[in-house]
């Protein structure tokens, strides 16, 4: 089976995608709050990126664990429902 798109292509993608995010914070930090030292702006933004993409992760993680923890119950209290359900139709 062929995919319409290489692995290079979805590392590209983000990549770009990276760079893209990076020139929009850089610009928002050198047009507030960085005026006075443009380079500065770029240190900060390579920084504010990264750690973003960090908690995002993160984030995804957590709701993962914590419906992970979820579901857990659900289907405890499913099997014990089905369980007493049959105790109960049988006796």
């Amino acid at each position: 089976m062929q995919f319409p798109f290489k692995i290079e292509d979805l590392f590209d993608f983000v990549r770009q995608l990276y760079y893209w995010i990076r020139n929009v914070i850089q610009w928002l930090l050198e047009s507030t709050i960085i005026k006075a030292n443009p380079k500065l702006a770029t240190q900060f933004a390579d920084v504010i990126v990264l750690l973003s993409s960090l908690t995002a992760i993160l984030l995804i993680l957590e709701f993962v664990s914590g419906a992970k923890k979820v579901l857990a119950v659900i289907v405890a209290l499913g099997w014990v429902f089905l369980i007493t359900s049959i105790v109960i139709a049988v006796a």
